[in-house]
């Protein structure tokens, strides 16, 4: 791969994460038993969990800004290894801030969180070329004007193009048609699909564009379609604390293993490790902390 790296494209917002035993009663006042606050958002958090497996510094391409809590934002990401392409750089927006309660008994979370819809960022050529020289594109779908262009800009340089998609937006019907890969989580209906159908998801999504197409389950099986035909990939079992960002992390340890070479059964078999192993801590950075073996090929 030499000094090429993926690029990520999408939202980043600071996360602010209470662990407590059980979720509050309405109306009260409860002490927290920790407290995890960093950089998150689909793209942030897939380009961090990539920089620590690979070793390589990722780039990231975001709105973030002048605001004091940018600058949170902007650090974190820095300490991790991921370089910061701001589409704001000269914004004083407040940025997405995500307040999370997460229930360690029964290993949930709830957010509360503005996403990236109040930010129109202004279309620039120049931020085409970020991708110019990737080894991969991941894009989240936020800010969809962007999302398109690059994907649009990495498609024809020969650029893979990975889609992390939660639930169906409208840009993903201008984004699929440029993607060869989207993973999907269980929640992703796309119109006139009947929901819970991932047959109908897996051939709505290849008539679209994806070659390669996975649908998530959470602590279920990852189910895929590719040329060839369909399978699932079993999820291990882990003592989950905190699934916060768990989705995330699997799609950057998912690019991470794509480039070096697994297949498409493989690669989602080896992230859906590591992103098991990160749900046994509170927030999405202690893992790697503990996370001793990288996976290797």
């Amino acid at each position: 791969m030499g000094s090429r790296s993926a690029v990520f494209a999408g939202l980043s917002t600071l996360d602010l994460a209470y662990a407590v035993d059980r979720y509050p009663a309405e109306d009260s006042k409860t002490q927290a038993a920790d407290l995890f606050l960093g950089a998150g958002g689909p793209a942030a958090n897939a380009a961090v969990a990539y920089a620590f497996l690979s070793g390589a510094h990722p780039a990231l391409v975001t709105a973030l800004g002048k605001h004091p809590l940018a600058e949170l934002i902007r650090g974190d990401l820095r300490q991790h290894g991921v370089t910061a392409v701001d589409l704001t750089p000269d914004g004083d927006q407040q940025p997405p801030v995500s307040s999370i309660i997460v229930a360690t008994e029964a290993a949930t979370r709830t957010i509360v969180s503005l996403d990236g819809s109040r930010i129109h960022p202004d279309l620039d050529d120049s931020t085409a070329e970020t991708v110019a020289d990737a080894s991969l594109l991941l894009v989240d779908g936020h800010y969809p004007d962007h999302a398109v262009r690059l994907a649009t800009a990495a498609r024809a340089a020969g650029v893979p193009v990975v889609l992390d998609a939660g639930r169906w937006r409208p840009v993903h019907a201008e984004l699929l048609p440029v993607v060869d890969i989207a993973i999907c989580s269980s929640a992703f209906t796309p119109p006139g699909v009947a929901a819970n159908s991932v047959h109908e998801v897996f051939d709505h999504l290849h008539a679209m564009g994806p070659a390669l197409v996975a649908v998530t389950g959470g602590g279920g099986p990852i189910r895929y379609s590719m040329p060839g035909g369909h399978g699932e990939v079993q999820v291990p079992a882990e003592p989950a604390i905190d699934t916060l960002g768990a989705g995330d992390i699997l799609h950057g340890a998912f690019c991470h293993f794509h480039e070096r070479g697994a297949d498409f059964p493989a690669a989602l078999r080896e992230a859906a490790v590591v992103a098991g192993a990160s749900c046994r801590y509170l927030g999405t950075r202690e893992w790697m902390r503990h996370f001793d073996t990288r996976p290797a090929r």
